[in-house]
């Protein structure tokens, strides 16, 4: 069970003991609300997800923990105002799999390595959408259309040079087929295009699949097993596509931030996506725990950069 009077006690040692204590050590970590920003629009699975463990967050801390999004320039935006905030770990920023791959596009005004990471929460995987009563039946008649129409097939999707953009050209390469991506500023814009014939197909993850079942349906989905909760929708795998990959979330602080308040922030979240109402969430939206140590995550950070930059090379969006 998490005891808060010995976590704080815990902290103020730590805090001490790393020589941060003159710059925050005078009143306990959190001393005042908690911000979470993000890119996302609201009722994005970004926003859905983080208001539930805000509240688990808050529980756990002592003190609230609001959540803001701030759309615009692929989550860019949300990363300008944690820019302009004291790095003492009250301004949290959020985002996912694409920060590796948008940040290292051209004009890009900030890098992933400005930030911290702090904790990756929730593994979503990739689903490709298409019209529920409309003329792909299956993957199969989807590729075999998109065979027979190289570069006509749209399919849309959030953001350009994104992590569903990447997802679909690697189901391409796998495939064998070329498609037209449309880039939107959200996948569950993407699917509504879908569903009103302005679009062929759209790149967007399961855990939105309850929002548009029955008017949408998913062809192919790149999680590793059927999932329990969509046992009626097929993996990639197990159509022949060897395409499995999790779309991760996650938060960032600044750079610079003091490694105590890093690693109290850590154990927070630790306990808080531990706690009944987030484990609920995870389960109904069919999405899984993400968790690993804070070495871990910024090893796969760095992995993930050098494998989109190389992607990126690749589609043409980034000179060699």
């Amino acid at each position: 069970m998490f005891d808060r009077r010995t976590f704080l006690k815990t902290l103020a040692a730590a805090a001490a003991a790393a020589g941060t204590m003159p710059a925050w050590g005078q009143q306990t970590f959190p001393s005042r609300a908690i911000r979470i920003v993000h890119g996302s629009n609201p009722g994005a699975p970004q926003d859905v997800m983080l208001r539930v463990l805000a509240e688990e967050m808050a529980a756990v801390l002592g003190q609230p923990v609001n959540v803001e999004g701030r759309p615009g320039g692929t989550g860019q935006a949300a990363i300008a105002y944690l820019m302009n905030q004291p790095a003492d770990g009250h301004t949290i920023f959020s985002d996912a799999t694409g920060i590796t791959s948008v940040l290292q596009l051209p004009g890009a005004a900030f890098k992933w390595t400005d930030l911290q990471p702090v904790y990756r929460m929730q593994l979503d995987p990739f689903a490709l959408y298409v019209k529920a009563d409309g003329k792909y039946a299956s993957l199969a008649d989807f590729v075999a259309d998109a065979r027979a129409r190289p570069g006509s097939i749209r399919v849309g999707g959030y953001g350009t040079g994104s992590p569903h953009q990447i997802s679909m050209r690697l189901f391409g390469d796998l495939a064998g087929i070329k498609t037209t991506w449309v880039p939107f500023d959200s996948g569950t814009k993407a699917i509504a295009a879908v569903m009103g014939d302005n679009l062929d197909a759209a790149m967007s993850n399961i855990s939105v699949y309850p929002s548009f079942k029955g008017k949408a349906k998913v062809i192919g989905t790149t999680s590793e097993q059927t999932i329990p909760q969509f046992p009626e929708v097929p993996t990639f795998k197990a159509q022949g596509y060897d395409l499995v990959r999790y779309h991760w979330r996650g938060m960032f602080v600044r750079k610079g931030t003091p490694e105590a308040i890093v690693e109290a922030l850590y154990r927070g979240v630790a306990e808080a996506v531990k706690r009944p109402k987030f484990v609920e969430y995870l389960n109904k939206s069919a999405t899984l725990d993400g968790s690993m140590p804070i070495p871990e995550f910024e090893k796969l950070l760095e992995q993930q950069a050098k494998d989109d930059l190389d992607l990126l090379r690749e589609l043409g969006m980034v000179k060699s």
